[in-house]
């Protein structure tokens, strides 16, 4: 559930849709990488997926990093396992899927199945990137790949969309995304039980076209609700929140509340994770990429975090970020790469103090550097 994707008891998740750096053409200079080589860790990346399956173990899977030998940017297909009773990375033996960078991934607890779909794919013949369509699913009992034969309405390849899942459903909602240049806002709706794809036409007016937004399911006593936020389109970032709501005889429909307090200034590629008390989302980093730095002539990579109330629609200022990578000797395993990032992910998880953290892995710096550290904002 995930991506650029947090996870909460409440069982509800927001990811962001993990997609192609369609934001703005960028140059990435190296790749900040301080693991130990001895140790089996990821390496540093962006647009990559971050899942809890099980209560202290979550997967990081895909991404996109430098790749000395031809000084580009590359998907990557590795997948590895974190284990927060332990903290240390595993990697399991023939695990790899699909090499795909700025997809979503999220978890079907009762099944324990993880739900891989879209991202940038890298064609094999001719080197270049393309929107995928395809849904995999890793089978988390057995760490095995195998693609589900899906039917219906199925949508348009895309990266940079969102996807949340809907609990007493079954659901995978889908929204938004880029596909070859072209900036969406469609929503899609897949029956994980069939393996059905529909077509959301919802009431209402649906929000701009956008792509590495922030998508996140909450429960309400009478109805589910997918809240999104920020994203970007060719010219600008959003900082606004919309609500698709499922309202009965499975429709959908839009509404777009007017939030009040500490706004968050216009980004995308930000992380969204939904609290433990299952109302109050978590926003951390990001960027403008249409806009410069005061201080620098690099682009605006944001390193604060802002608390969204979705009973009140109030905004107010977040926790900052630690930096919080260690292995089982208690050092330091990745460089600290800063509290700005964007293109990172996210999951709430425990921490050694008996409360809750959202934790989140790599991401861009503003050096055109990708990280492989953790930073952590306290959930208490």
């Amino acid at each position: 559930r995930d991506s650029f994707v947090g996870e909460s008891s409440c069982n509800s998740t927001a990811d962001i849709g993990e997609e192609s750096v369609a934001m703005k053409p960028t140059t990435i200079t190296k790749a900040k990488d301080s693991t130990n080589k001895k140790e089996v860790a990821p390496s540093p990346r962006w647009g990559q997926t971050m899942t809890m399956i099980t209560d202290t173990k979550f997967i990081v899977y895909g991404g996109q990093t430098f790749d000395p030998t031809d000084d580009s940017a590359k998907p990557l297909s590795d997948l590895f396992v974190y284990d927060l009773l332990e903290n240390k990375w595993s990697k399991p033996i023939n695990c790899d899927g699909v090499a795909r960078t700025w997809h979503t991934a999220n978890f079907l607890p009762q099944r324990q199945l993880l739900l891989c779909f879209g991202g940038d794919v890298e064609d094999e013949k001719t080197g270049k990137m393309s929107s995928t369509d395809q849904v995999m699913v890793l089978d988390c009992e057995i760490m095995l790949w195998y693609p589900p034969t899906v039917s219906g309405q199925i949508p348009s390849g895309r990266s940079g969309h969102s996807a949340s899942v809907f609990e007493d459903t079954s659901e995978l909602v889908v929204f938004g995304g880029v596909k070859n240049g072209k900036w969406l806002n469609s929503a899609s709706v897949l029956d994980t039980n069939r393996w059905r794809w529909s077509t959301i036409r919802a009431i209402g007016v649906a929000p701009p076209h956008r792509s590495y937004h922030s998508s996140t399911a909450i429960k309400t006593d009478d109805s589910t609700r997918l809240v999104i936020f920020g994203g970007n389109d060719d010219s600008k970032c959003f900082n606004t929140v919309h609500l698709l709501e499922r309202v009965g005889n499975g429709k959908f429909a839009w509404s777009h509340p007017k939030c009040s307090g500490d706004l968050p200034k216009p980004r995308t590629g930000h992380t969204a994770t939904l609290l433990s008390d299952c109302h109050t989302i978590l926003i951390y980093g990001g960027w403008d990429p249409n806009t410069e730095d005061e201080n620098s002539d690099e682009d605006l990579v944001f390193g604060d975090s802002f608390l969204l109330d979705t009973k009140t629609w109030t905004w107010s200022k977040g926790p900052n970020p630690r930096f919080g990578d260690t292995n089982q000797s208690g050092k330091s395993a990745a460089t600290n790469g800063g509290r700005s990032r964007v293109g990172h992910s996210a999951v709430l998880a425990p921490c050694s103090s008996d409360g809750l953290q959202v934790l989140c892995f790599g991401g861009r710096l503003p050096d055109n550097e990708f990280a492989n550290d953790f930073q952590s904002l306290s959930a208490m």
